[in-house]
């Protein structure tokens, strides 16, 4: 079993804990018909079924102390509910808040559970409920732009001995302090900024890869989102906006072998919208005797379930990755599932890449 532990449980651990209960249900049925959505039944030797969670933490007053089951669904979580759950047995726990200077936006989003600034007897008291858990891997599910307490999170997981995976943007597996600490220890961080199943990112990467395969010359793009829930009203804060625009706008332009003119990021957030999401497109592009090229669409998607999805491959990746002794970064993983790394991420060889490896 993959004894996993997650840092925030919003909307993308809401469906990580929902796919998880879903998928060990129909794993044995002889009708697959229900398996639709999983990315891959089977990663490495692993099955979703090998997915044990045993820890949940928080830093919102309302899930603490609440059962997972119910703590998914709490006001502030804006995912709907797709099966009944079994993992009534884990409670959700207090989470660090090392970060003193947050975004206003977050602070009105949600009551936090205690001040922010790093109290030692929490942080002694938080590892200590964690190195009891004994997870293999740990997951950063918190909001974007809590970079102390995501860095914080990555060193008390490396010190109980967890491999790690980073879905903030924050620079855990592109640091290289980080890699060589998690890689000494003989584990893994992989990392950062996780890229939906099918949300703006890939697909815009892909209609890039296609113009470019079918001999257009991309000469600009922009991808403009719009969308609801907490993450969403996190991002339009202007630092964090201009973060995020760079790290998706750099992940794009990383699909093409030349330079293009790219711009991509949340524009606006929009309340009744829940955990939804509009990404809108527009590219440009020179085809046979310069004639012009255009792109103008839209694609509307559910966050949680698009972060969910990859989330169950890259746990079992992680797993079976180590049980080959790889330690440190691994590139597979982190070009496949994230935004931000060290090494190019086109997107069909790095899906090549983790089939190649992954995908028995």
């Amino acid at each position: 079993m993959i004894r996993t532990v997650i840092l925030g449980v919003g909307n993308s651990a809401s469906a990580l804990v929902q796919g998880i209960e879903y998928y060990k249900k129909i794993e044995n049925n002889k009708d697959k018909t229900d398996e639709y959505g999983l990315w891959h039944p089977l990663v490495g030797n692993y099955k979703i079924s090998d997915i044990d969670l045993v820890g949940a933490y928080d830093i919102e007053k309302n899930k603490i102390g609440l059962e997972l089951n119910k703590s998914i669904f709490s006001s502030s979580n804006k995912l709907e509910k797709f099966d009944d759950l079994d993992v009534s047995s884990i409670n959700v726990e207090p989470g660090l808040l090392s970060d003193d200077n947050m975004n206003e936006n977050l602070q009105s989003s949600i009551e936090f559970s205690h001040e922010s600034g790093l109290d030692p007897f929490m942080e002694s008291e938080f590892h200590n409920s964690l190195k009891k858990k004994n997870p293999d891997i740990v997951i950063n599910l918190i909001s974007s732009g809590l970079h102390k307490s995501s860095e914080k999170y990555a060193e008390i997981s490396a010190d109980i001995g967890s491999s790690f995976i980073n879905a903030t943007p924050t620079s855990i597996a592109t640091n290289e302090s980080f890699i060589k600490t998690f890689k000494d220890k003989k584990l893994i961080v992989v990392g950062d900024d996780l890229m939906s199943q099918f949300g703006g990112t890939a697909f815009h990467k892909g209609l890039m890869n296609l113009m470019h395969e079918r001999g257009i010359r991309i000469n600009k793009s922009y991808q403009l989102d719009v969308g609801g829930g907490i993450e969403t009203n996190n991002t339009v804060d202007e630092d964090l906006r201009i973060l995020k625009r760079k790290v998706k706008s750099n992940t794009i332009e990383s699909e093409l072998p030349y330079d293009v003119q790219t711009i991509s990021g949340t524009t606006d957030y929009v309340d009744f919208m829940g955990n939804s999401r509009t990404n809108y497109f527009w590219l440009e592009g020179d085809s046979f005797l310069g004639s012009k090229v255009r792109f103008d669409i839209y694609l509307r998607s559910t966050d949680g379930p698009n972060a969910g999805g990859l989330l169950l491959d890259i746990i079992r990746g992680i797993q079976y990755s180590h049980d080959m002794n790889e330690y440190g970064g691994i590139e597979e993983l982190s070009n496949f599932g994230f935004k931000s790394t060290i090494t190019n991420n086109n997107l069909r060889q790095s899906y090549q890449n983790f089939s190649k490896k992954y995908i028995l």
